[in-house]
Protein backbone atom coordinates (compact mmCIF):
# COMPACT_ATOMS: atom_id res chain seq x y z
CA UNK A 1 0.00 0.00 0.00
CA UNK A 2 2.90 2.55 0.85
CA UNK A 3 4.44 1.67 -2.49
CA UNK A 4 1.21 2.39 -4.43
CA UNK A 5 1.01 5.46 -2.57
CA UNK A 6 4.88 6.57 -3.29
CA UNK A 7 3.82 5.81 -7.10
CA UNK A 8 0.89 8.02 -7.18
CA UNK A 9 2.60 10.68 -5.33
CA UNK A 10 5.61 10.60 -7.68
CA UNK A 11 2.80 10.99 -10.75
CA UNK A 12 0.89 13.73 -9.43
CA UNK A 13 4.23 15.39 -8.37
CA UNK A 14 6.35 14.97 -11.70
CA UNK A 15 3.94 14.38 -14.28
CA UNK A 16 1.24 17.25 -13.72
CA UNK A 17 3.58 19.88 -13.00
CA UNK A 18 6.30 19.17 -14.95
CA UNK A 19 9.20 19.28 -12.05
CA UNK A 20 10.29 18.07 -9.13
CA UNK A 21 8.08 18.85 -6.01
CA UNK A 22 9.99 21.06 -4.12
CA UNK A 23 11.47 23.46 -7.15
CA UNK A 24 7.68 24.06 -8.18
CA UNK A 25 7.21 27.97 -8.82
CA UNK A 26 5.74 29.48 -5.85
CA UNK A 27 4.03 31.77 -4.31
CA UNK A 28 0.18 32.93 -4.31
CA UNK A 29 0.42 35.99 -7.25
CA UNK A 30 2.46 33.40 -9.32
CA UNK A 31 -0.42 30.99 -8.94
CA UNK A 32 -2.96 33.55 -9.63
CA UNK A 33 -1.48 33.97 -12.90
CA UNK A 34 -1.01 30.34 -13.77
CA UNK A 35 2.76 30.52 -12.66
CA UNK A 36 3.99 32.52 -15.78
CA UNK A 37 6.05 34.52 -13.53
CA UNK A 38 9.82 34.08 -15.36
CA UNK A 39 9.29 38.32 -15.89
CA UNK A 40 8.71 39.04 -11.66
CA UNK A 41 10.44 41.72 -10.20
CA UNK A 42 11.27 42.14 -6.35
CA UNK A 43 10.72 39.73 -3.65
CA UNK A 44 8.29 37.76 -5.95
CA UNK A 45 10.93 36.24 -8.05
CA UNK A 46 12.75 34.47 -5.15
CA UNK A 47 10.60 31.14 -6.27
CA UNK A 48 10.44 32.37 -9.99
CA UNK A 49 13.65 33.92 -11.80
CA UNK A 50 16.41 35.43 -9.46
CA UNK A 51 17.39 38.12 -11.87
CA UNK A 52 13.98 39.44 -10.63
CA UNK A 53 15.85 40.45 -7.73
CA UNK A 54 18.30 42.67 -9.05
CA UNK A 55 14.95 45.29 -8.90
CA UNK A 56 14.58 45.35 -5.15
CA UNK A 57 14.81 48.33 -3.43
CA UNK A 58 14.23 47.46 -0.22
CA UNK A 59 14.37 43.96 2.38
CA UNK A 60 11.59 41.97 1.27
CA UNK A 61 10.19 38.86 3.15
CA UNK A 62 7.49 36.16 1.68
CA UNK A 63 5.95 32.67 2.98
CA UNK A 64 3.37 31.28 0.54
CA UNK A 65 1.62 28.08 0.76
CA UNK A 66 -0.14 25.54 -1.19
CA UNK A 67 -2.32 22.45 -1.40
CA UNK A 68 -2.49 20.80 -5.02
CA UNK A 69 -5.45 18.90 -5.71
CA UNK A 70 -6.77 19.56 -2.27
CA UNK A 71 -4.59 16.84 -1.43
CA UNK A 72 -2.64 17.19 2.45
CA UNK A 73 -0.32 14.77 0.78
CA UNK A 74 0.81 17.79 -1.86
CA UNK A 75 0.99 20.43 0.53
CA UNK A 76 3.91 22.95 0.05
CA UNK A 77 5.14 26.06 1.74
CA UNK A 78 7.90 28.19 1.21
CA UNK A 79 8.97 30.76 2.59
CA UNK A 80 12.47 33.46 1.42
CA UNK A 81 14.45 36.95 2.15
CA UNK A 82 16.26 38.97 -0.11
CA UNK A 83 18.41 41.78 1.03
CA UNK A 84 19.53 44.76 -1.73
CA UNK A 85 23.20 46.34 -1.41
CA UNK A 86 25.73 48.14 -3.00
CA UNK A 87 27.27 45.30 -4.00
CA UNK A 88 23.93 43.56 -5.58
CA UNK A 89 20.83 41.61 -3.88
CA UNK A 90 21.51 39.09 -1.64
CA UNK A 91 18.80 35.91 -0.87
CA UNK A 92 17.29 32.72 0.99
CA UNK A 93 14.83 30.72 0.26
CA UNK A 94 13.44 27.51 1.61
CA UNK A 95 10.83 25.31 0.09
CA UNK A 96 8.98 22.25 1.52
CA UNK A 97 6.90 19.68 -0.78
CA UNK A 98 4.96 16.37 0.44
CA UNK A 99 3.97 14.50 4.00
CA UNK A 100 5.74 12.45 6.45
CA UNK A 101 6.34 9.33 4.15
CA UNK A 102 7.20 11.31 1.28
CA UNK A 103 8.74 14.78 0.90
CA UNK A 104 10.86 16.92 -0.83
CA UNK A 105 12.91 19.89 0.51
CA UNK A 106 15.39 22.92 -1.17
CA UNK A 107 17.33 25.42 0.35
CA UNK A 108 18.52 28.04 -1.82
CA UNK A 109 21.30 30.75 -1.80
CA UNK A 110 20.41 33.35 -4.28
CA UNK A 111 22.73 36.42 -5.82
CA UNK A 112 21.08 39.26 -8.04
CA UNK A 113 23.13 42.37 -9.86
CA UNK A 114 22.35 44.45 -12.73
CA UNK A 115 24.70 44.34 -15.10
CA UNK A 116 23.46 47.50 -16.96
CA UNK A 117 20.69 49.65 -16.54
CA UNK A 118 18.82 47.24 -18.58
CA UNK A 119 19.93 43.83 -17.50
CA UNK A 120 19.95 41.97 -14.69
CA UNK A 121 21.43 38.06 -14.33
CA UNK A 122 20.79 36.06 -11.03
CA UNK A 123 22.23 32.59 -10.09
CA UNK A 124 20.74 30.37 -6.99
CA UNK A 125 22.82 27.58 -5.43
CA UNK A 126 20.71 25.10 -4.32
CA UNK A 127 20.30 21.96 -2.05
CA UNK A 128 17.85 19.46 -2.22
CA UNK A 129 16.98 16.48 0.13
CA UNK A 130 14.50 13.71 -0.40
CA UNK A 131 13.10 11.62 1.92
CA UNK A 132 11.09 8.34 1.56
CA UNK A 133 9.70 6.25 4.72
CA UNK A 134 11.51 2.60 4.41
CA UNK A 135 13.50 4.22 1.69
CA UNK A 136 16.12 6.50 3.39
CA UNK A 137 16.66 10.01 1.81
CA UNK A 138 18.75 11.74 -0.92
CA UNK A 139 20.65 14.89 -1.20
CA UNK A 140 21.94 16.75 -4.08
CA UNK A 141 23.52 19.93 -5.04
CA UNK A 142 22.81 22.11 -8.36
CA UNK A 143 21.85 25.32 -9.12
CA UNK A 144 19.75 27.88 -11.29
CA UNK A 145 20.11 30.87 -13.42
CA UNK A 146 18.05 33.62 -14.44
CA UNK A 147 18.38 36.66 -17.06
CA UNK A 148 16.36 39.82 -17.30
CA UNK A 149 16.21 42.46 -20.25
CA UNK A 150 14.09 45.22 -20.71
CA UNK A 151 14.47 45.52 -24.64
CA UNK A 152 11.90 48.00 -25.70
CA UNK A 153 9.68 50.26 -22.79
CA UNK A 154 7.34 48.49 -20.60
CA UNK A 155 7.84 44.66 -22.45
CA UNK A 156 10.54 43.31 -19.77
CA UNK A 157 12.42 39.62 -21.28
CA UNK A 158 12.90 36.66 -19.01
CA UNK A 159 14.46 33.91 -19.23
CA UNK A 160 15.58 31.11 -16.49
CA UNK A 161 17.48 27.51 -16.39
CA UNK A 162 17.12 25.24 -13.40
CA UNK A 163 19.35 22.31 -13.16
CA UNK A 164 22.23 22.29 -16.36
CA UNK A 165 23.62 18.92 -15.15
CA UNK A 166 21.36 16.19 -14.93
CA UNK A 167 21.49 14.28 -11.85
CA UNK A 168 19.57 11.42 -10.65
CA UNK A 169 17.57 11.46 -7.52
CA UNK A 170 16.86 7.82 -6.97
CA UNK A 171 17.63 4.99 -9.55
CA UNK A 172 16.27 5.77 -13.10
CA UNK A 173 14.67 9.00 -11.73
CA UNK A 174 16.24 12.10 -12.22
CA UNK A 175 15.96 15.86 -11.24
CA UNK A 176 14.36 17.75 -14.02
CA UNK A 177 16.11 20.40 -16.28
CA UNK A 178 14.00 23.01 -16.95
CA UNK A 179 14.09 25.96 -19.05
CA UNK A 180 11.71 29.07 -18.92
CA UNK A 181 11.06 31.95 -21.42
CA UNK A 182 9.09 34.64 -21.20
CA UNK A 183 7.72 38.37 -20.86
CA UNK A 184 5.31 40.30 -18.59
CA UNK A 185 3.99 43.64 -20.71
CA UNK A 186 3.13 46.80 -18.44
CA UNK A 187 0.44 48.13 -20.85
CA UNK A 188 -0.44 50.55 -17.60
CA UNK A 189 -0.05 51.23 -14.29
CA UNK A 190 -3.75 48.91 -14.06
CA UNK A 191 -2.91 46.13 -16.34
CA UNK A 192 -0.17 43.59 -16.80
CA UNK A 193 0.32 40.92 -19.34
CA UNK A 194 2.74 37.99 -18.51
CA UNK A 195 3.28 35.05 -21.10
CA UNK A 196 5.97 31.88 -20.86
CA UNK A 197 6.92 28.96 -22.13
CA UNK A 198 8.68 26.05 -20.43
CA UNK A 199 10.18 23.44 -21.61
CA UNK A 200 11.35 20.10 -19.28
CA UNK A 201 13.26 17.80 -21.25
CA UNK A 202 11.11 14.79 -20.43
CA UNK A 203 7.77 16.62 -20.98
CA UNK A 204 6.21 18.44 -23.97
CA UNK A 205 6.24 22.44 -23.68
CA UNK A 206 4.29 24.28 -21.69
CA UNK A 207 2.75 27.47 -22.19
CA UNK A 208 1.53 29.56 -19.76
CA UNK A 209 -0.15 33.13 -20.21
CA UNK A 210 -1.82 35.48 -16.90
CA UNK A 211 -3.42 38.94 -16.67
CA UNK A 212 -3.38 41.13 -13.87
CA UNK A 213 -5.31 43.90 -13.66
CA UNK A 214 -5.71 46.81 -10.69
CA UNK A 215 -9.34 46.93 -10.02
CA UNK A 216 -9.29 49.64 -7.31
CA UNK A 217 -6.18 51.49 -5.77
CA UNK A 218 -3.92 48.53 -4.25
CA UNK A 219 -6.62 45.72 -5.01
CA UNK A 220 -5.59 43.71 -8.09
CA UNK A 221 -7.05 40.87 -9.77
CA UNK A 222 -5.68 37.86 -11.55
CA UNK A 223 -6.44 35.21 -14.07
CA UNK A 224 -4.64 32.76 -15.96
CA UNK A 225 -4.31 29.39 -18.14
CA UNK A 226 -1.55 27.19 -18.99
CA UNK A 227 -1.12 23.90 -21.32
CA UNK A 228 -0.26 20.37 -20.83
CA UNK A 229 -2.20 19.74 -18.52
CA UNK A 230 -4.86 22.44 -19.56
CA UNK A 231 -5.84 24.15 -16.13
CA UNK A 232 -7.30 27.67 -15.23
CA UNK A 233 -6.22 30.28 -12.76
CA UNK A 234 -7.35 33.42 -11.01
CA UNK A 235 -6.50 34.68 -7.75
CA UNK A 236 -6.52 38.21 -5.79
CA UNK A 237 -4.26 40.70 -4.46
CA UNK A 238 -4.09 43.76 -1.80
CA UNK A 239 -1.33 45.57 -0.80
CA UNK A 240 -1.17 47.51 2.70
CA UNK A 241 0.43 51.39 3.18
CA UNK A 242 2.23 49.61 5.63
CA UNK A 243 4.53 47.44 2.57
CA UNK A 244 2.31 44.29 3.79
CA UNK A 245 0.55 42.39 0.81
CA UNK A 246 -1.63 39.58 0.54
CA UNK A 247 -2.39 36.94 -2.26
CA UNK A 248 -4.95 34.21 -2.53
CA UNK A 249 -4.74 32.00 -5.41
CA UNK A 250 -6.40 28.88 -7.05
CA UNK A 251 -5.28 26.82 -9.85
CA UNK A 252 -7.99 24.47 -11.57
CA UNK A 253 -7.84 21.22 -13.24
CA UNK A 254 -10.57 20.00 -14.55
CA UNK A 255 -10.45 16.38 -13.77
CA UNK A 256 -7.72 16.73 -10.41
CA UNK A 257 -9.92 19.43 -9.18
CA UNK A 258 -8.25 22.88 -7.36
CA UNK A 259 -4.90 23.64 -5.92
CA UNK A 260 -5.45 26.57 -3.85
CA UNK A 261 -2.44 28.66 -2.28
CA UNK A 262 -1.67 31.54 -0.54
CA UNK A 263 1.13 34.40 0.00
CA UNK A 264 2.42 37.44 2.31
CA UNK A 265 4.60 39.78 1.51
CA UNK A 266 6.42 42.45 3.29
CA UNK A 267 8.78 44.77 2.20
CA UNK A 268 10.43 46.82 4.58
CA UNK A 269 10.74 50.26 5.11
CA UNK A 270 9.63 53.38 3.19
Amino acid sequence: MKKLLFICILFLSHSLTAQFGATHTLGGRSNGVANASVGFTGINSIFNNQAGLADLDKMGFLISTEQRFLLKELNSFGGGFALPTQSGTFGLSVHYFGFEQYNESKIGLSYARKLMEKLSVGIQFDMLRTQISEYGSNNLFTFEVGLQSELIENLLIGFHLYNPVRLEIIEDEFLPTVLRAGATYTASKKLLLHTEIEKDLDFPFIFKAGVEYQLVQNFWMRVGVNTNPTALSFGLGYKMKNGLSFDLASNYHQELGFTPGIGILFEVGD
